[in-house]
């Protein structure tokens, strides 16, 4: 889905077909997504900006124990499935990320020996040949029991253990969308996993999947890192990585160091491989991938050198299939970016609300208003020179030009280039680096520093009758 300008549109567009069992609540929704959308980072009460009834029904909808979370969930993730039908090619980004809360509802998320919030694992649909994103298309959400001994861990079948929430988020994307076929899942180390592997080829699943083990290979019991190395290198490429923050860890997330965005050379080698199942298993047939190596040769003094080892059912005869199937990987940073959106965009984590239920209630829409904002980034890359009224209502671009460039307006609407640039700013932008390049936060808080203009700005248009439109 693309980013739409008027937000109850939007809101509509995604909550309109929830069954609430009751199309007043259906309403009430919509109305509070919208209201949200506009300010993702506002408490409940400062997004319905002093309107009481607004206000109340917001609350009793996030309150009310016969909404249940799922429900939004369901009717949310068809409409973001329809819309992915208007693409040609999507990936199915999947991640983990855990929801921590500080405040006293955290008590109720914990139990004794586990953490306090839930773990949550999404699955971003986004357009495989352009930047579009499309939406989230599947979540979970739980609350991780305390540790148990390797004994007990040992003696759970692969449907009970987490690891299963791979496939378990894929069979309900599965049943979502129609044509699996046009669908690539894209996912991390931590689902480098024999029993997904397996299952995702037995369905005759796409997908690129970066490996974390050295697995033991059919051919003369070879190992799969030996087997690429010594495979001829096929080619090389530029590959950007991406500046990511550093976290401490827990909950669903490893520790990690900050690392700044840079660029690497990388070499790459391909080959054909079969992986053994679990020495346990020896009588399964093994599973028969594409394998692609990609490392960063001479790394820069202090950086760590790329690398990834890419499984995947993507074809790999020439170096442009091999780009491509990389290319699709490098897509992976799209849903730390939705992470980073809902957390700190729309301070998910912060939310005082009294029960674990009205938290999954405003997680379930709030993670639909973190995808928002990054369609919103993307739509100068997609077509920059278009006009702008496909990110703006017209009121709002002229207050941005009244506000901004402080002369009449033009005679022809301006580009959605100018128009997210000019919001930027607002936020105190300057492209210093010469990129071009809007990070998702500084436009989130230019927009918000619009909508709160646009409050002046409709008002001035009421007293003088709309003399300025």
């Amino acid at each position: 889905m693309g980013f739409v300008a008027d937000v109850r549109e939007w809101a509509n567009s995604i909550f309109g077909g929830c069954d609430l069992g009751d199309a007043r609540r259906v309403d009430r929704l919509v109305d509070y997504a919208a209201r949200q959308a506009v300010e993702p980072a506002a408490s409940t009460s400062a997004a319905c900006k002093g309107d009481s009834a607004a206000h109340e029904g917001s609350y009793k909808l996030l309150r009310n124990p016969n909404v249940r979370p799922a429900d939004i969930d369901d009717g949310a993730f068809d409409a973001v499935a329809e819309h992915a039908e208007n693409y040609e090619l999507v990936l199915a980004i999947q991640d983990s990320t855990g929801l921590s809360f500080k405040h006293p509802t955290a008590k109720a998320l914990g139990r004794e020996g586990s953490p306090s919030g839930f773990v949550v694992h999404s699955t971003l649909l986004v357009d495989a040949h352009g930047p579009s994103v499309i939406g989230i298309v599947d979540q979970d959400r739980w609350i991780r029991e305390p540790k148990s001994d390797k004994k007990e861990r040992d003696s759970r079948t692969y449907g009970e253990k987490e690891s299963f929430k791979w496939e378990a988020a894929n069979r309900r994307m599965r049943e979502r969308l129609r044509d699996i076929s046009r669908v690539i899942t894209v996912c991390d180390r931590e689902a480098d996993i024999y029993d997904f592997l397996r299952y995702m080829k037995d369905s005759e699943q796409r997908f690129v999947q970066r490996s974390s083990a050295d697995r033991t290979l059919e051919t003369n019991n070879g190992r799969l890192w030996d087997t690429l190395e010594k495979s001829p290198a096929i080619g090389g490429q530029v590959v950007l990585i991406r500046q990511r923050g550093g976290q401490l860890g827990g909950n669903g997330q490893s520790a990690r160091l900050a690392r700044p965005a840079r660029e690497a050379y990388v070499t790459i080698r391909a080959a054909r491989v079969s992986i053994c199942p679990p020495v346990d298993r020896k009588d399964e047939p093994a599973v028969s991938v594409n394998a692609v190596l990609v490392r960063e040769e001479n790394a820069p003094a202090g950086e760590t050198p790329v690398e990834w080892m890419l499984l995947t059912t993507e074809p790999v005869a020439s170096p442009s299939d091999v780009e491509r199937a990389i290319s699709y990987y490098a897509k992976r940073w799209l849903i730390e970016e939705f992470h980073k959106a809902w957390k700190t965009g729309c301070r998910i984590e912060e939310r005082p609300m009294q029960n674990p239920d009205n938290l999954e209630r405003i997680a379930a829409i709030t993670a639909h208003i973190a995808t928002r904002v990054l369609q919103l980034r993307n739509l100068t890359a997609v077509s920059p020179h278009a006009s702008c009224e496909g990110a703006l209502q017209g009121e709002e671009w002229r207050c941005l030009w009244a506000t901004t460039m402080q002369r009449k307006f033009p005679s022809k609407t301006p580009t959605l280039h100018w128009a997210l640039n000019a919001i930027a700013r607002l936020a105190g932008w300057q492209d210093t680096k010469r990129t071009g390049q809007i990070g998702w936060l500084t436009l989130w808080h230019g927009w918000e520093i619009l909508q709160d203009r646009m409050v002046a700005w409709r008002a001035a248009m009421a007293s003088v009758g709309g003399a300025c439109r």
